[in-house]
């Protein structure tokens, strides 16, 4: 039993390296999903922890590379569509979890984490609901299968519509679940999607904020800490603060970018290694058919929003 763990960090160890040395998100996420599901590897009980420091110590580095002026300019811009993407996915998750007869915890779970920041949603969320483990984790994984799928569909989509750089930007960070997925496909995409997928993506995470207090405050409970803005969005924005008053050079700003893809990619090795067959076999087929109809609403009409918009 000691030398299959000694040879199971040895394969986790070189696979990480190797996820960050490719540069690839997709390539990161599923081979850390492959070993895992394949019990080649057993990934340590703080693997759900590093992934969520390695991500937001990302982000917070990207900040350094976009001035806070863009960030004015791209929230001012694109803020409309992102509120009325944020509402219209979240009235539709209402109707379409009454349309297939949806456990109503995990139904609410999932259209929270579709319509705002996927997983950090539904964690934060899963106190104020007092959802249990199962519906907890059947949401989380029903969200990482549809991340997977993003990272690959995604860009492919975009090359083939001709997108350009900020506009896929926008929609990865409109339509895609998680932080780390929305990185993941936009910097395949390209430097300049990745920039502003990450800032859209900010403020469509800071709909946490008005949606825990309305579900505290209609289920009369105070378990939730979730009303605190999360520390790296924060930090992001003081990053992006010191990059617009320090103008650094571009060789500097390409170092930041490098080590954010860097530790977005060491991000989604980890959360791919957290994925389990029986996770998978515990689905329910109404909750998989309610998430997919409601991303699917979510895609398409941010899509065809977007285009308009070119």
């Amino acid at each position: 039993m000691l030398m299959r763990n000694r040879i199971s960090t040895v394969i986790l160890v070189f696979a990480g390296i190797a996820s960050v040395v490719w540069q690839q998100g997709a390539v990161a996420l599923f081979l850390g999903a492959g070993l895992a599901i394949s019990g080649l590897v057993q990934p340590p009980s703080i693997a759900s922890q590093w992934s969520k420091l390695a991500l937001q110590t990302g982000v917070v580095i990207l900040g350094l590379s976009l001035p806070f002026s863009e960030i004015i300019r791209l929230t001012s811009d694109n803020g409309l569509i992102v509120c009325s993407m944020v509402l219209l996915t979240l009235i539709g998750g209402v109707c379409l979890q009454k349309l297939f007869a949806a456990d109503l915890t995990t139904g609410r779970l999932l259209t929270t984490g579709t319509a705002v920041c996927g997983g950090t949603a539904v964690a934060t969320m899963a106190p104020v609901l007092q959802a249990s483990a199962t519906q907890v984790a059947q949401a989380l994984t029903i969200i990482f299968v549809l991340n997977g799928i993003a990272i690959i569909g995604f860009p492919l989509i975009g090359e083939s519509l001709g997108m350009s750089q900020e506009a896929f930007g926008m929609w990865a960070a409109i339509a895609i679940h998680d932080t780390s997925s929305v990185v993941g496909a936009a910097s395949i995409y390209g430097d300049e999607a990745l920039a502003t997928a990450t800032t859209l993506k900010i403020l469509r995470i800071l709909w946490l904020i008005p949606l825990i207090l309305l579900a505290s405050t209609q289920l009369k409970t105070t378990q939730s800490k979730g009303l605190q803005v999360p520390p790296f969005v924060i930090l992001f924005i003081i990053a992006s603060v010191i990059a617009g008053f320090m103008q650094f050079d571009k060789s500097i700003v390409g170092y930041f970018t490098l080590s954010s893809k860097s530790l977005f990619c060491a991000a989604l090795f980890l959360i791919g290694t957290q994925i389990t067959w029986e996770s998978l076999k515990s689905l329910s087929g109404r909750l998989v058919s309610m998430a997919i109809a409601l991303w699917s609403l979510l895609s398409v009409s941010s899509l065809f929003w977007i285009l308009s918009l070119s």
